[in-house]
């Protein structure tokens, strides 16, 4: 997907529990792959291997640019708690005011 350099970028995902996804969450603010990070309690409902389940989950909006979307989704898919996480992601416009701190605090280099 071609990005433009001062793309803003959500990318969403879920983890099994708050701790979990306090930790993930934590990590990538740390690691200066994501600016914010929203975590709300979600009741899920899926198919998985044929079975309907359903499960409480906590759901995790991740914010980002363009310079930290590839790191960000890597450093996900290595730390994440499943085996096949949710992770979705599109582009997003924000305000000047937020993207310019969004993307001050993003450094996937650190």
């Amino acid at each position: 997907m071609a990005q433009h350099p001062d793309a803003f970028w959500l990318v969403l995902t879920t983890e099994a529990d708050q701790e979990r996804a306090d930790s993930l969450a934590q990590t990538l603010i740390s690691r200066e792959l994501a600016a914010c990070v929203s975590l709300q309690a979600i009741q899920s409902c899926y198919r998985w291997k044929g079975v309907v389940e359903e499960a409480k989950e906590v759901q995790l909006l991740i914010k980002t640019t363009a310079t930290g979307l590839n790191a960000l989704l890597g450093a996900i898919e290595a730390l994440h708690s499943y085996d096949t996480p949710e992770i979705l992601h599109w582009q997003a416009q924000s305000s000047h005011a937020y993207g310019a701190w969004a993307a001050a605090s993003i450094n996937p280099d650190a």
